[in-house]
């Protein structure tokens, strides 16, 4: 998954997940099976699980991190190529 600094929140329609809610895992996985952008609030974790950082490379995302709070996340999906369902 690329991962870059941005210097600001990225505009667009992000689904709000946080590893502080219970059952965090069961609904992000929810949204990687449905393809929708997520603003990921890492706090206290280290790094994304690597489980979900496999799906996320699989499934094309990407990460933007803002400079200014590196515990955010705003994983954005790919876009589909042309002509693919």
């Amino acid at each position: 998954m690329n991962t870059s600094l941005v210097k600001s929140v990225p505009p667009g329609d992000f689904a709000e997940i946080s590893v502080l809610k219970r059952g965090w895992e069961n609904e992000f996985s929810a949204l990687l099976s449905q393809n929708r952008p997520i603003k990921f609030d890492m706090y206290p974790q280290p790094a994304i699980p690597a489980e979900f950082q496999t799906r996320l490379r699989q499934q094309g995302y990407s990460a933007l991190v803002p400079e200014n709070d590196r515990w955010q996340h705003f994983l954005v999906p790919n876009p589909l190529p042309t002509g693919a369902k």
